[in-house]
């Protein structure tokens, strides 16, 4: 067979290899330069272990959370305010003489619920009637007048004495029974006075309705001239009833009441009424001023 690669040759002998070169005359040969020194090298650090792996845990699938549909807001509407509650009917003079006079005897009738008649029992009844504002004067009058009446009919039970009290008490109101003369005199004036706060002006307003409802022509004068809003109280009454008034801003209570009885003889009037301020029986110069009213209402009808 034929070979496509050269044969080598006889290998050379060792004396071959080892004999020196032989250079050319003239050549100068260097000696040839160590081999550098191998490099020296750094200690190499050991690999640093290679961290865990972090296998991520399953996750689960997430539910999608249905979100409602938005409900639409309503707004409650305000509540009502509560309605105050009514106020009780308002009682005439009437209704209210007749509570006063419920009450004042029903506490000087628990005054003879006792077993005996004693001074505890008198105690008691002149307290009731002290309460009763029955004034100290008229309440030691009745007590000694009740003590003789109960000494003269040896009486020893304690409801007797109810009925003796009654008797003394009609017999020192019937002299002031009196009725209200209307036409005895052209006009008859009235001149109503008190204290404080007493309801003049109110009780004015109801007399005078209740005489314009019987055909009386009533004039008022208004001669409280130091209340404030006096005049403007008692022409309101006057506007209800629909009569005349007669009044002076800052005039002298006893001119008022003078030209208040010349207008109402000059325009017929049956009664004139004259409201005036209120004052304590302690107040010397108010009482003063009344008198000087009344003299003057006498020289106008004169």
């Amino acid at each position: 067979m034929f070979s496509f690669f050269k044969k080598a040759g006889p290998a050379p002998s060792p004396a071959e290899a080892e004999a020196p070169l032989i250079l050319p005359e003239g050549w100068v040969t260097k000696p040839a330069s160590p081999p550098p020194p191998a490099a020296t090298l750094a200690p190499v650090a050991a690999p640093a272990p290679a961290p865990p792996a972090i296998v991520p845990a399953p996750v689960r699938p997430v539910r999608p959370v249905e979100v409602p549909a938005p409900v639409p807001r309503v707004t409650a509407p305000a509540p009502e305010p509560a309605s105050e509650p009514a106020a009780p009917p308002r009682q005439g003079w009437m209704d209210r003489l007749r509570a006063g006079l419920r009450k004042t005897g029903g506490s000087i009738a628990g005054v003879f619920t006792g077993t005996k008649i004693d001074d505890q029992l008198y105690e008691e009844l002149e307290e009731a009637l002290l309460m009763a504002d029955a004034g100290v004067r008229a309440t030691q009058f009745l007590l000694d007048d009740l003590k003789r009446r109960v000494k003269d009919a040896r009486v020893t039970d304690p409801q007797a004495v109810r009925g003796l009290l009654i008797d003394a008490l009609a017999d020192v109101l019937q002299p002031l029974e009196k009725g209200l003369e209307v036409g005895r005199f052209t006009p008859t004036v009235m001149m109503v006075v008190g204290v404080n706060g007493a309801g003049k002006t109110t009780s004015i307003g109801k007399l005078t309705r209740h005489l314009a409802d019987s055909n009386q022509k009533v004039l008022l004068a208004a001669a409280d001239t130091f209340r404030a809003a006096a005049r403007e109280q008692l022409g309101v009454w006057a506007d209800r009833a629909q009569v005349e008034i007669i009044s002076q801003e800052g005039g002298d209570p006893a001119a008022v009441s003078f030209d208040a009885v010349n207008a109402g003889r000059a325009r017929g009037a049956d009664v004139v009424i004259a409201d005036t301020a209120g004052r304590l029986p302690t107040q010397i110069h108010l009482m003063e001023e009344l008198k000087k009213i009344k003299r003057v209402i006498a020289k106008a009808q004169a």
